[in-house]
């Protein structure tokens, strides 16, 4: 075949492995060095801390949005009644007698996670938006913190 006279090519250096790209100027870039959209990347971490559920005086306890829900329903009904109790389905598959007072600091707790999930993405935002954070390495150790 006849090949393109202004066609560059070159040797692959010996570290460069599947995932590297090439930029404008011709250098191989690793993963990490490529353009990503770091906000989307926080967003997501986000999204994961927050859904990733906690462990509330020893109950497990999923905290995806159907989650927040039941507890939610489950803390107007112990709102509503001192006396209510039930078997709650623990994130670990294990069943725990819950009172009124335990879904109640249950949800107090599930409230503060989500929280603090949204004060950290604002946190790693502002430090996207200064250069601060540059990496995704550093967006994942802001919200393992």
């Amino acid at each position: 075949p006849e090949w393109p006279e202004d066609l560059d090519v070159r040797p692959v250096p010996a570290e460069v492995e599947p995932g590297w790209t090439v930029d404008e100027s011709g250098d191989f870039l690793p993963p990490e060095i490529q353009a990503i959209d770091l906000s989307a990347y926080a967003a997501d971490a986000r999204w994961r801390l927050e859904t990733g559920g906690i462990t509330v005086a020893g109950v497990p306890v999923l905290t995806d949005d159907r989650s927040k829900l039941m507890i939610a329903g489950a803390r107007l009904a112990a709102m509503a009644d001192p006396a209510w109790t039930t078997p709650w389905h623990g994130a670990d598959g294990g069943i725990y007698p819950l009172d009124a007072a335990a879904i109640v600091a249950i949800s107090d707790a599930v409230s503060a996670h989500v929280q603090a999930s949204f004060s950290t993405f604002a946190t790693v935002k502002a430090a996207i938006a200064s250069g601060a954070i540059t990496t995704t390495v550093e967006i994942d150790a802001a919200f393992a913190a």
